[in-house]
């Protein structure tokens, strides 16, 4: 199904280590060809955060877990708000790459209090409230 397909990042999510840091690599393109202006990418981070729950329901309902490993939407979705102030470049990119997956292992407050919503939402929601919490990081660095 197509929900798998984006859900696991094309099967990337199946990776036996560190599916969440390979997941969040598929970002990285996905940043580079899609962030110009705040506005689109929050647009743009918007609609990607709607086919992530869409996608992580169905791995939620197929694997019968709450937060399947091998769903990495999430991540690629966090990472891609991290640019919502900045401009995406090779510096910045990987800077963002580092205290992204930071953010996303530690889940300090308040990422943590997202794990607690519903279904797609609580699998998602933490990521991208980490990916908004490094874009603040990231402009203070530097914007």
């Amino acid at each position: 199904m197509w929900q798998e397909l984006i859900a696991t990042g094309f099967y990337v999510g199946r990776f036996r280590y560190a599916p969440g840091t390979v997941g969040t690599l598929l970002g990285v393109p996905l940043v580079y060809l899609l962030v110009y202006k705040w506005w689109l990418t929050l647009l743009f981070g918007l609609l990607l955060y709607a086919v992530a729950v869409w996608s992580a329901n169905y791995m939620i309902e197929l694997t019968r877990e709450e937060d399947p490993e091998e769903v990495v939407i999430d991540e690629i979705v966090g990472y891609f708000f991290s640019f919502l102030f900045i401009e995406p470049t090779l510096k910045t990119m990987a800077v963002a790459f580092i205290t992204f997956r930071v953010l996303d292992i530690l889940k300090p407050y308040p990422i943590k209090l997202f794990e607690k919503l519903p279904k797609g939402h609580g699998v998602v929601a933490d990521d991208v409230v980490a990916g908004i919490m490094n874009a603040v990081i990231l402009y203070f660095l530097f914007g």
